[in-house]
């Protein structure tokens, strides 16, 4: 069997989608490029927010237009997790639908039945076929989430938090390593969160393990890591631990106080502001991310304007800002008084443009300063281009080489930047690091 993949939305529906591919190849499938080469076509979908939900219909129809006699076309994912049964009417062309987490399952996926899988259950696996690049992989740690926000869907889709064992983590990051894994990247709803489903923040240890007990040459970065989740323990890993890229993904999403209350957030804007200065004084070189929501039901002008204010002081390196859907079965989308959509697409131009003007300003500061750059291949000229320490592969800017020693894709390089732009860099190669 021939299987031909897409994977939409976050890195852990990625990781889901790479483990599938790795135990159809254990059953004897062989991955192909193309839906016209393939036997089977897999669609791994994002139902997160309205335009993920959108994504992914148009993605799944798409490629049901495409289909040949004899062809199979599975959904599979958060799509079929949120709605269920209402799949299987809304997609008369598919003939297999399969929830999160299908790699538990492998063997349905080569019966001609159609069949609806809700909750697959079955062995995980430390087995991947990376689909991004072979020198960056991401690695759950987490499955499902906690926190009950009001504007969010992802407990009902994916569930209450899972930890996955020490070891089976060890297992999987020794196995991505010895492939040529230069970069791993824990990922989970709330990676802080990790071992709280067992009375403890275990994160710290793990980290600690993974650097002591996983051979090669490689480093650690952490996304998605909830305020509250920050210890003096995890801040002193960041002082500590080279290995451990610069970097942190807050997802505040408000700074009002009214408006956090409404999203259910536990923590206030000047808590993060300390939060900010103490990673800073932790690791200088650190790069902070956020994610931010606009038109949120009762985002006045007044609230909106605490939201410019604080992040004019945190100045956080990257940010993601996203309008606000009342996403069904969520307490918000009951909440009023509703901001129009076309207001709340003007608030986050606003937010955007204030971004911009950080970003340079940030990235300006760094011209002069070295860091370490993870070459992930070549622009359009011809030259080496990779993500530094403070970038995250994908969501980030990017660092190009543009002078110094000759470096490969899969090098981690010593690099000194020597300009700036809106949200990269050039830089100069030093080192290369065996």
């Amino acid at each position: 069997m021939k299987v031909y993949a897409v994977s939409l939305g976050c890195p852990k529906n990625r990781t889901d989608t790479e483990k599938l591919l790795a135990r159809l190849v254990e059953h004897g499938a062989e991955i192909v490029l193309s839906p016209e080469e393939a036997d089977l076509i897999l669609v791994n979908t994002c139902a997160f927010i309205r335009p993920a939900v959108r994504e992914s219909i148009d993605t799944v129809l798409e490629l049901a237009e495409r289909k040949r006699p004899g062809q199979r076309l599975a959904v599979i994912g958060c799509l079929v997790a949120r709605y269920g049964k209402e799949v299987l009417e809304a997609f008369p062309e598919a003939d297999l639908f399969c929830g999160i987490e299908a790699y538990r399952r492998p063997e349905v996926f080569f019966e001609d039945s159609r069949l609806l899988v809700l909750c697959p259950q079955g062995p995980e696996t430390t087995g991947r076929v990376l689909t991004e690049s072979p020198f960056y992989a991401y690695l759950k740690v987490t499955e499902g989430c906690r926190h009950a926000c009001s504007f969010c869907t992802i407990p009902r889709i994916r569930g209450p938090l899972r930890s996955r064992p020490e070891e089976e983590l060890l297992a999987e990051a020794r196995r991505l390593v010895s492939e040529g894994v230069r970069e791993i990247i824990l990922v989970g709803q709330d990676v802080s969160a990790y071992g709280l489903d067992r009375k403890e923040r275990a994160l710290p240890r793990l980290i600690k393990r993974l650097l002591s007990e996983v051979s090669g040459s490689f480093r650690l970065r952490l996304l998605y890591l909830y305020p509250e989740g920050i210890t003096l323990e995890l801040l002193g890993l960041f002082a500590e631990e080279s290995r451990l890229a610069p970097y942190a993904d807050l997802p505040v999403q408000h700074a009002h106080p009214e408006i956090l209350r409404r999203m259910r957030r536990p923590y206030r804007a000047g808590g993060i502001l300390d939060l900010v200065d103490r990673l800073r004084e932790a690791r200088p070189e650190i790069g902070l991310r956020t994610s931010v929501i606009v038109g949120f039901p009762g985002e006045g002008e007044e609230e909106f304007s605490t939201l410019l204010e604080f992040l004019r002081k945190a100045r956080f390196d990257h940010l993601g800002a996203f309008v606000f859907y009342p996403e069904e079965g969520t307490r918000a989308a009951g909440f009023s008084p509703r901001v129009p959509h076309r207001e709340a697409v003007r608030r986050r131009h606003r937010v955007m443009v204030l971004q911009r003007e950080i970003s340079r300003e940030n990235l300006r500061r760094r011209v002069g300063s070295e860091d370490l750059v993870l070459v992930t291949g070549y622009d359009a000229r011809g030259r080496p281009v990779g993500h530094a320490g403070f970038q995250a592969p994908e969501v980030d800017g990017h660092t190009v080489i543009v002078k110094g020693i000759p470096v490969c894709p899969g090098d981690l390089v010593r690099v000194r930047f020597i300009r700036s732009f809106t949200y990269d860099l050039w830089a100069e190669a030093l080192e290369v690091i065996s």
